[in-house]
C-alpha cells in the first residue's frame, strides 16, 4: 500500500469516531510518525510504498485508534511548550490550558527562584519552567512511582535539572520540608459523577488517578495542597492551580479562608480555569 492510499484509508475509518477535522490531524501524526515524513513531503512521495514493517505498524496503531486510544499514546509522544514529551497510560496527556498556567507563572517575572510542581505526572509543567528559568531550583511531586519514570525520562531528554520525589501530598508526615518560592499544582478535579460524560479516550485510556476526585470532597486536593503551602512557601510566595471551571469560586473562597489572597484567570477560550493566590499580610 502506497503512503496516500494508507492516509485515506485510516482517515476514513477514524471518521466513525472523530468528525473530519480531528479525524485528518490524528492521520497526519500516525503519518508521520509511520513515514519520518512531514505532510507535505509525503504529497510529493505519494507513491511510495510502505514496507512491512511500516504496514504492520499502521495496522496495529489503527487498531489502537479505533479502541478510543488517544493518539499520543499510540505514538508515545505529546508536545507541550514547544517540547517533544513522552507520554504512555501512566500520565495524563498534556493540555495548552496547562501551557497557559506555565506562562502565566513566567509573565510574573520570578526569576531565579524554588518552584515546586505537586502532581507532575508528566513533568511538562517544571520541565517547561527549568527550559525558561534556567537558574531556577524546580522540585516535583507525585504518587505514582510509573508516572515518576517517564517524568525523570522528559528531564534527561530536555535536558533539564528538576528533583523528583514520590509522595502523597495527602499524607501530610510525607510532606517535604523545604520552603518555595512558587508552588504550581494541576491537581486531580473531576468529580467521578462527571465520568459517563467524559469522552471514551479519557475514561478508557487516560490515569483515574491523576483525573478524579470524591463526588463529596471535589477539593480535596486543593484544600490539601493549599494547608501545604501556607507553612511551605516563603515570604512574598505564590500559589498557582489549575482548576476545573465549575469550581474555581469554590477554590477561591477555601485560599481566602485559609489566609490567602486569592484572584482567577480565564484561558485562550474564556473559561476561568486558573488561580493565584499569596498570603495576605
Amino acid at each position: 500500500m502506497n503512503i496516500s492510499r494508507a492516509e485515506q484509508q485510516l482517515a476514513q475509518q477514524l471518521s466513525s469516531l472523530y468528525d473530519h477535522a480531528e479525524a485528518v490531524a490524528i492521520t497526519n501524526m500516525v503519518m508521520q510518525e509511520i513515514s519520518g515524513q512531514s505532510k507535505s513531503s509525503r504529497r510529493l512521495n505519494e507513491q511510495l510504498e510502505l514496507t512491512d514493517t511500516q504496514q504492520q505498524q499502521l495496522e496495529k496503531m489503527t487498531e489502537q485508534l479505533l479502541q478510543h486510544c488517544p493518539v499520543q499514546y499510540v505514538i508515545g509522544k505529546s508536545w507541550f511548550y514547544d517540547m517533544e514529551l513522552l507520554v504512555n497510560e501512566s500520565v495524563l496527556i498534556p493540555r495548552p490550558e496547562t501551557e497557559e498556567l506555565v506562562q502565566w507563572i513566567l509573565d510574573e517575572e520570578p526569576g531565579a527562584v524554588s518552584i515546586l510542581d505537586i502532581g507532575t505526572g508528566s513533568g511538562c509543567i517544571p520541565i517547561a519552567l527549568k527550559k525558561n528559568l534556567p537558574e531556577s531550583k524546580l522540585s516535583a511531586l507525585d504518587i505514582s512511582e510509573a508516572a515518576l519514570a517517564i517524568a525523570k525520562k522528559n528531564a534527561t531528554d530536555q535536558n533539564t535539572e528538576v528533583h523528583f520525589s514520590q509522595v502523597n501530598i495527602l499524607d501530610e508526615s510525607a510532606w517535604p520540608e523545604q520552603r518555595f518560592d512558587i508552588i504550581v499544582s494541576n491537581p486531580p478535579y473531576i468529580p467521578v459523577q462527571e465520568l459517563n460524560a467524559l469522552d471514551k479516550n479519557v475514561t478508557d485510556w487516560e490515569p483515574h488517578l491523576a483525573l478524579f476526585v470524591p463526588n463529596e470532597d471535589p477539593l480535596l486536593f486543593y484544600a490539601a495542597i493549599a494547608h501545604f503551602a501556607k507553612t511551605h512557601l516563603t515570604e512574598k510566595g505564590k500559589l498557582f492551580f489549575e482548576c476545573h471551571q465549575q469550581y474555581v469560586k469554590q477554590v477561591l473562597q477555601l485560599l481566602q479562608s485559609l489566609g490567602f489572597d486569592a484572584q482567577q484567570k480565564a484561558d485562550l477560550f474564556g473559561n476561568d480555569r486558573m488561580v493565584r493566590a499569596m498570603l495576605a499580610n
